[in-house]
């Protein structure tokens, strides 16, 4: 699973972290600031697998379908996917809500899962597949939850997306509490419960106004994020 987490995390960092509120207006304007958004993808996915970018991932018939070529393709589909996104939402009035969020990140997630090879193959790279993960989990609760929350908010309260303090606010809340599952031992039961109290207390006392999806919420994804990694990657290497 070593392509596939190093795809998925560029993804992330692509469409989440490294996506500008001046991208995603270009984007979703016009073919070429979608191309721009696209080839970010390119770029990242390439500093993430460039080992692997020569190597066979596949066999079609007599064909071997090297990295590059698999990489050509998720970008196409990314295109393809994004526009179609922009093309209902903009052309046939359709909501840009928390479906239309979730469909479309199911559809990267689902290509990049299809197109990524299902054996290893070792490369030696510097930074192992568990630290990898460990990345991919910490841009999980911090932009994109950020990201997911404001779907979410947005469907149920009409809200704007948040303003700069409680985005990264709740972001380093979000990332406390996750890496407190990388604690060895047990200690990370005690170190987490104490930090979930501590966001309640700071919701229940208003020290900055957040809702209460978004309290839950940024609870309930850093401890899913890190139950997985526990659960899969309990060593890091």
């Amino acid at each position: 699973m070593e392509i596939f987490w190093r795809l998925l995390l560029a993804h992330l960092l692509a469409d989440f972290t490294l996506q500008t509120d001046y991208i995603n207006k270009a984007k979703r304007k016009s073919h070429l600031g979608m191309i721009l958004h696209v080839s970010i993808h390119v770029i990242v996915s390439i500093i993430f697998i460039y080992d692997y970018l020569n190597v066979s991932w596949f066999k079609f018939l007599d064909f071997k379908i090297k990295g590059y070529l698999i990489l050509v393709l998720l970008s196409f589909i990314h295109f393809i996917v994004d526009e179609t996104r922009v093309y209902l939402v903009k052309n046939l009035n359709y909501r840009d809500n928390t479906f239309n969020f979730l469909a479309d990140q199911f559809m990267h997630f689902y290509f990049i899962f299809l197109f990524s090879p299902i054996l290893d193959i070792k490369k030696g790279l510097l930074i192992s597949e568990s630290w990898v993960v460990v990345v991919l989990m910490l841009v999980l609760v911090s932009h994109a939850a950020t990201v997911f929350i404001y779907f979410i908010e947005k469907d149920l309260y009409s809200l704007d997306f948040p303003g700069f303090d409680q985005k990264y606010f709740m972001m380093v809340e979000r990332i406390l509490l996750f890496s407190f599952f990388l604690i060895p031992n047990k200690w990370w039961i005690f170190a987490m419960f104490i930090w979930m109290a501590q966001m309640f207390y700071v919701k229940y006392k208003r020290i900055i106004d957040i809702s209460r999806v978004n309290l839950y919420l940024s609870a309930a994804i850093p401890v899913l994020c890190g139950v997985f990694y526990r659960y899969f990657f309990i060593t890091i290497r």
